[in-house]
């Protein structure tokens, strides 16, 4: 009989405490609804830790969505490189970890919005082979007293390569050495062993490095390799620094060293005779600029004498209509 009895008091006991535990829950929301209101100041910032949370996790979803068109996918640190909103890593990593709809794989950042890319890792190993295979002739471009940048461009740029894929790159000439510079690489493509995989698409004066602004610019920007930099590179950052604010993480790459034999072609010569030179690269730049003028339907190329830029597939228009798409122009 006494251990029922016991049994009873301690029923009565913990319904107590239950009680007086949901009441203590009630007085502290009445309390904290009464502070918040009488103190405006504490409901602000509740307020702005909210938006700065909710700010970056769109900033994260952002970036993923971007690498989406690419079929990338991205580590931490790519990540944190390639976000609109300024952060620092940590911040990055806690708003990862709430946002129920990302979620890690390995060392990759990835989102269940967008599928994985079964090939990703075998693209990382084509960049590289094609880094290697084509590092020859770019220690020749680099080792051309008129090329004052040189860097690696596009998706081998970003790590990865598709089979059919090419390297891309950026080159910055002296003053009116675009046209000849342009046709030294041309040839290192077409005639040198180890130039197949070279895709000179973008080469400029040093005196014409303005980029109209936009994202994809921005993230195509920041995320080149430097290879050579007389001046060339830094004056391109400078006369840019519109993409690092759009960027506000991003850290300009470290310049990698290229080695092999230098070696050019005979005709090279000729192109360095003072006065010939000058007439040489004033023929080539208007017989080359009407050509490649007339046969192309892209509003993206320039050709000028102090710009060649072959964007002949319109790829910035194609990517920036399927990022709105996808975001709604986030």
């Amino acid at each position: 009989m006494a251990s029922i009895l016991d049994l009873y008091d301690i029923r009565e006991k913990l319904l107590v405490a239950h009680f007086a535990q949901h009441a203590l829950v009630f007085e502290l929301s009445t309390l904290l609804h009464q502070l918040f209101h009488k103190h405006p100041v504490i409901t602000l910032v509740v307020n702005i830790m909210s938006e700065a949370l909710e700010s970056r996790q769109s900033s994260i979803k952002e970036t993923l969505a971007w690498a989406s068109l690419f079929q990338h996918h991205l580590t931490e640190s790519e990540m944190h490189h390639n976000l609109r909103y300024e952060m620092n890593l940590k911040d990055m990593q806690e708003s990862i970890e709430d946002c129920p709809d990302i979620y890690r794989k390995g060392k990759y950042v990835l989102s269940t919005s967008y599928s994985e890319n079964e090939d990703f890792e075998k693209w990382k190993v084509n960049a590289q082979q094609m880094r290697q295979k084509t590092e020859q002739v770019l220690a020749i471009l680099a080792s051309c007293k008129m090329v004052t940048g040189l860097a690696i461009t596009g998706s081998v740029a970003a790590g990865v390569a598709r089979d059919d894929g090419d390297l891309d790159v950026l080159i910055i000439t002296k003053k009116n050495w675009v046209w000849r510079v342009r046709s030294l690489a041309i040839y290192l493509a077409h005639c040198h062993e180890n130039g197949n995989y070279l895709c000179p698409n973008m080469v400029m004066d040093e005196n014409s490095l303005q980029i109209e602004p936009s994202m994809y610019a921005a993230r195509e920007l920041m995320q080149i390799i430097p290879i050579k930099d007389s001046g060339g590179l830094t004056n391109l950052y400078a006369m840019n620094k519109w993409a690092q604010k759009e960027l506000p993480n991003a850290k300009i790459k470290p310049q990698i060293r290229v080695a092999g034999t230098i070696k050019y072609p005979w005709w090279w010569k000729l192109m360095r005779v003072p006065i010939l030179g000058r007439i040489i690269e004033s023929w080539e730049a208007n017989r080359r600029i009407k050509e490649l003028t007339e046969r192309s339907d892209s509003t993206e190329i320039i050709y000028s004498r102090s710009v060649c830029r072959g964007h002949e597939n319109e790829h910035k228009k194609r990517i920036e209509e399927h990022y709105s798409s996808i975001t709604g122009g986030v």
